[in-house]
């Protein structure tokens, strides 16, 4: 069966803006998540974000890098923009200094590269060890396998960003990652994510957030995304999926795992989707993580939740898949 990986949406809209935004706090970002079939190692996050406020002069560029049990490489800064269009002369770039990821097919292929240096950093709460910075290399091409989710699409309730468009794909993967000299080939999956707009805003209502997907062999799928409650105990903002049987349909997140510790491996993250057939139950614990602590935010009373990010390893009816995790609280 043929499947539409670009679920309905115009191919532009995976393209990139090429000119500066009117507003400064206007955001377009490019993310992945990756994980190597074997197990070996985990990318928790890469990513590269223009903000309207430097659009020309700086993108903001971060790379974790992890073994399971081992250590954590980390590069985070702000870099010089890439030219947004490509050697055809599409607007198919989203770059910065070391990494570059590129748009080579609207919503079914893209390439994610850095070629940099990456610190040592404690997965608690990515303080740097003492010692040099690490040669780093990664080439990840990225087949999409499903079509895009996106955000306010799947019967939500409550709300998200105002402003953004967001969607997430999961995708099969294949590249090669060197550290300090040494390469290692491997095949994977992962999710990227392409946003567009919006405005991040002070917080102020915003209390935390699970957010967990994965992609299992046998092709299902599920994902979702939960803000906390607020204070009183009102609903935020909650959405989820489910890929069973050839149809996805909404799956409200009942049980998740919210943050309430610092954990780098090994914690239960397991959750509950409650479908139109009936609960779906997904066993899950992390296997690589990486922890930010809480940011000061200006005109706040409380600052930005500490940021947890990773890849876990999900069980659904016995099926086994490496899939991501990303959850903040504020404590």
């Amino acid at each position: 069966m043929t499947i539409d990986l670009t679920g309905g949406i115009e191919l532009s809209v995976d393209e990139m803006r090429l000119d500066p935004p009117p507003s400064p706090t206007f955001r377009e970002g490019a993310a992945m998540f990756v994980w190597d079939d074997a197990g070996r190692f985990a990318v928790p996050r890469a990513m590269v974000e223009a903000v309207g406020a430097t659009w020309d002069s700086a993108r903001g560029v971060l790379l974790y890098v992890g073994e399971p049990g081992g250590r954590l490489l980390a590069c985070r800064q702000e870099a010089p923009p890439h030219p947004v269009l490509d050697g055809r002369g599409r607007p198919r770039v989203l770059g910065g200094g070391p990494m570059r990821f590129e748009c080579l097919e609207p919503f079914a292929r893209w390439r994610l590269t850095f070629d940099g240096t990456a610190q040592e950093v404690d997965a608690r709460d990515g303080a740097a060890a003492a010692g040099s910075e690490v040669p780093v290399g990664l080439a990840v091409e990225a087949r999409m396998t499903a079509p895009p989710w996106v955000q306010g699409s799947r019967d939500p309730e409550g709300h998200f960003n105002p402003g953004e468009h967001r969607f997430e794909q999961h995708f099969r993967a294949t590249g090669t990652l060197a550290i300090d000299g040494t390469e290692t080939a491997f095949t994977g999956g992962g999710l990227r994510i392409h946003r567009t707009g919006g405005s991040r805003g002070t917080g102020e209502d915003f209390y935390g957030h699970v957010w967990q997907t994965a992609r299992f062999p046998s092709g299902r799928a599920f994902g979702f995304m939960h803000y906390h409650p607020r204070p009183d105990g009102t609903e935020r903002y909650r959405e989820g999926w489910v890929l069973d049987r050839g149809g996805i349909v909404p799956a409200r997140p009942a049980e998740v795992a919210w943050m309430t510790g610092v954990q780098p491996d090994g914690e239960d993250v397991s959750l509950t989707l409650r479908a139109p057939s009936g609960d779906v139950r997904i066993e899950a614990e992390t296997v690589v993580s990486w922890y930010r602590p809480e940011k000061p935010q200006p005109g706040r009373a409380t600052t930005f939740p500490t940021l947890h990010s990773g890849i876990a390893r999900y069980r659904w009816d016995g099926e086994e898949a490496f899939g991501m995790i990303e959850r903040s609280a504020v404590r």
